[in-house]
């Protein structure tokens, strides 16, 4: 199978490139492999994105041998097994709140002994050598990880019990929500959110855990879009209609 470049990098301390993406797009992906980018991010939590789209970008990842990132919906086990079934190798999962939920998250991710994940799909079966299928798990297993987001402050005082949930060493934040969940809509840049940042990335680093971001490096293709249109009108005497 094609190991997961992301975790490739972070072992030889280097950091893995990519593009995140609000929108599916096999030839800016296409692209991306061919210059020699490590990972392509996609977001099916906010935009449209769905798993049989995210097939396609796995296909034309793989050829380039690129990783594929998604964060996705929820936390259902279906959900979860839809976009791992099809090649993603990094799941960003929102809003996780209980050790519970993190138990469930390995269970459903990964194939025993570590979880229980259903076996299997047939891009998964891809990756077996010889038709070795304990081979297989192990090295699916390898290359799979688990992102949680701690964005509320449910997540912050229960991070202690999560913190011992054997198959998650990487979380990210959730600025906006976390805010909201402190009583402060609109205010992700508050001292108190930052306070709260704060006291997880401790907690995160005396448990041997980091934050998944320290090992990535990427740039938005629609941001750039968005800056190149604006930067056109501009150059013509004009303004982007758009308030951000």
């Amino acid at each position: 199978m094609v190991p997961n470049g992301i975790l490739e990098r972070a072992a030889k301390g280097e950091k893995a490139l990519g593009l995140s993406f609000k929108e599916s797009s096999g030839e800016m992906v296409d692209l991306a492999g061919c210059m020699g980018i490590d990972f392509v991010a996609f977001d099916a939590q906010h935009t449209p994105v769905t798993p049989s789209e995210i097939a396609e970008m796995c296909h034309i990842a793989e050829a380039h041998s690129m990783t594929v990132t998604v964060r996705v919906p929820d936390k259902d086990e279906s959900t979860l097994l839809s976009f791992l079934d099809r090649g993603v190798r990094v799941l960003t999962v929102p809003n996780l709140l209980t050790k519970q939920e993190a138990e469930d998250l390995v269970k459903y991710s990964f194939f025993a002994p570590l979880g229980l994940r259903s076996a299997t799909s047939v891009g998964t079966l891809r990756s077996q050598i010889d038709g070795d299928h304990p081979r297989m798990f192990r090295d699916v297993n390898a290359n799979t990880v688990i992102v949680p987001q701690l964005e509320s402050v449910v997540a912050y005082e229960n991070l202690d019990e999560i913190l011992e949930v054997e198959g998650i060493d990487y979380f990210a934040l959730g600025a906006e929500d976390m805010a909201q969940s402190l009583g402060l809509p609109g205010e992700p840049q508050h001292p108190k959110v930052k306070e709260v940042h704060e006291k997880i990335e401790e907690k995160l680093k005396a448990a041997g855990k980091g934050f998944f971001h320290h090992y990535m490096e990427g740039v938005a293709v629609f941001d750039l879009t968005k800056d190149a249109i604006a930067g056109l009108l501009e150059k013509h005497g004009r303004t982007s209609k758009l308030g951000w």
